[in-house]
């Protein structure tokens, strides 16, 4: 009988060692204690009707702590002209690995509304895919 050995380097992250972010307890604008575990290293949609969180729970809950995050590494010298963000209410947040955060810019007047915003999404896809795509010549 063969046991599994633990595959794991010792100089992997904390948080690069598992394949979940968890959130337990989010309290962020309309978030009343929501869980989530989310998928690492996948594309993951939120979805749902207007004022149900998703907002809430990707910019001002996992994005905000990633951004608070990737700001304390920086030296005490450049963090004095970065703004002070606060923590996100929320009882556990781990998992969380450096992150580009594409943000969301309202289209309209109403600051309720989140239909049809726009994002950066298409410049990011159009970088990523020319420093890692393969060319191709011919037929497709």
């Amino acid at each position: 009988m063969t046991t599994k050995a633990d595959t794991q380097s010792p100089a992997l992250h904390v948080a690069d060692r598992h394949d979940l972010i968890r959130v337990h307890g989010a309290r962020v604008n309309n978030l009343r204690d929501v869980s989530i575990e989310i998928p690492k290293r996948r594309l993951t949609v939120f979805t749902g009707v207007s004022g149900s969180g998703k907002s809430s729970l990707v910019f001002g809950t996992i994005a905000a702590e990633s951004q608070r995050l990737i700001n304390e590494t920086y030296s005490s010298f450049v963090q004095g002209f970065m703004p002070t963000l606060a923590r996100p209410e929320v009882d556990v947040l781990e998992g969380l690995t450096t992150a580009i955060i594409v943000d969301q810019e309202r289209m309209g007047s109403d600051p309720r509304s989140t239909v049809g915003t726009a994002t950066d999404a298409n410049a990011m896809l159009r970088i990523l895919f020319s420093r890692l795509g393969k060319p191709h010549i011919g037929s497709p």
